[in-house]
């Protein structure tokens, strides 16, 4: 059995790629494109097991695409990362060595081990070190072992540099035989017109809803609103939502990964749900609770507003929300919506000095800064 079922995370690029193999079609190289959390390091990983699978099945039913068995030796192997055809070039930070850099290298595929859909720490300071990847172009030199397909995954493809990128041209244009090479990058076009020419590109869509739930529920053992309401407020990212799961074990970080994610729908959703999740999230009778989602309300406003006008990453203070605020600050470009909601913020929270009722206090908020949003403030 496999660690997860990618046929129902991502039903539509996996239908592709499996029958792609069912008529032996299989593309030399791929590039997996989508969002951080929904699933393109798994589609990778699934791919590989299928490719050296001893007795691939229909899962569901004969209409149903075919899946790796999970059960035997090569299944085993990859999904735990140990397969002998399975190469890794990842971004990772600087290193004085290449034995230091496959240091680097394990302890990234450590983590994927644990969880493949793990969102890692955004940083600038890392790339694609050019000597793993020449080191892995010389060990496909070798031949393939008997009845061995070769996997290369060269995860966030856009972290190496365009002369190293560059310098693989020819292997991603030629790959040897019994060799997939796989691509993964946010956006096709982070990567060189010259590398995206050669690949067959499957873009990875949002994980449905009830798909993030149910895997919540079955690996982390959540039942109830603890696993709907992450499936609810990633946006289909179940990366985002492992994230908001962790409150056992971090729970500052999680409420902050929820927070920011209740700030972003704020923002971005138009339909009035944020009021619900609001509710959701929060106890009625926590005001430290609600004063620190305030807190960190007004401290991703002052963010967003700060790169609307400056472009300087220097200046953000929430830098792990990094990517998400360079986002999210076109909403506050050449408007006065965040005075607006930094005014609107400091009335709540001194609403919470008082006795207010809390679910109220914010919704009341969340309406107007939705308000603001559609320039139907009046205040």
């Amino acid at each position: 059995m496999t660690p997860f079922d990618i046929s129902k995370l991502q039903s539509k690029a996996w239908a592709n790629l499996a029958k792609s193999y069912e008529s032996g079609r299989v593309a030399g190289t791929y590039l997996f494109h989508g969002r951080e959390g929904v699933g393109r390091w798994a589609l990778a990983i699934s791919l590989a097991a299928l490719l050296n699978c001893e007795k691939p099945n229909k899962g569901d039913g004969e209409k149903a695409p075919l899946l790796p068995c999970g059960r035997c030796w090569a299944c085993r192997n990859i999904f735990s990362l140990n397969f002998e055809g399975f190469y890794f070039a990842l971004p990772i930070p600087p290193h004085k060595s290449f034995d230091e850099a496959i240091e680097l290298t394990t302890e990234v595929l450590s983590l994927k081990r644990a969880e493949p859909f793990k969102i890692l720490a955004p940083s600038a300071n890392t790339n694609i070190p050019i000597a793993v990847a020449r080191d892995i172009k010389k060990r496909l030199s070798r031949k393939a072992s008997a009845g061995t397909v070769r996997l290369v995954l060269f995860y966030q493809m856009e972290k190496m540099l365009p002369a190293s990128a560059d310098a693989l041209l020819k292997l991603i244009e030629e790959p040897p035989d019994n060799t997939v090479i796989v691509l993964i990058a946010r956006r096709p076009e982070s990567l060189l017109p010259t590398i995206q020419s050669r690949a067959l590109k499957v873009r990875l869509s949002r994980v449905p809803e009830n798909a993030i739930e149910n895997y919540l529920t079955e690996k982390y053992g959540l039942s109830g609103k603890k696993a709907e309401l992450p499936a609810r407020l990633c946006d289909g990212s179940l990366g985002s939502a492992i994230e908001m799961t962790e409150a056992h074990q971090e729970e500052d970080s999680s409420q902050r990964a929820v927070g920011f994610l209740l700030f972003k729908s704020l923002l971005s959703d138009s339909s009035p749900e944020v009021v619900s999740h609001i509710a959701d999230f929060l106890s009625p009778r926590d005001k430290g609770q609600a004063e620190n989602l305030l807190v960190l309300w007004q401290s991703l406003t002052r963010d967003c507003a700060n790169y609307a006008i400056s472009v300087n990453e220097e200046e953000v203070i929430n830098i792990d929300f990094l990517s998400e605020i360079k986002k999210l600050a076109g909403c506050f470009a050449g408007s006065q919506l965040s005075f607006r909601m930094v005014d609107n913020i400091k009335i709540a929270l001194a609403d919470m000095q008082r006795n207010v009722h809390i679910h109220g206090a914010l919704a009341a908020l969340a309406l107007r800064v939705k308000a603001n949003m559609s320039g139907r403030a009046r205040r």
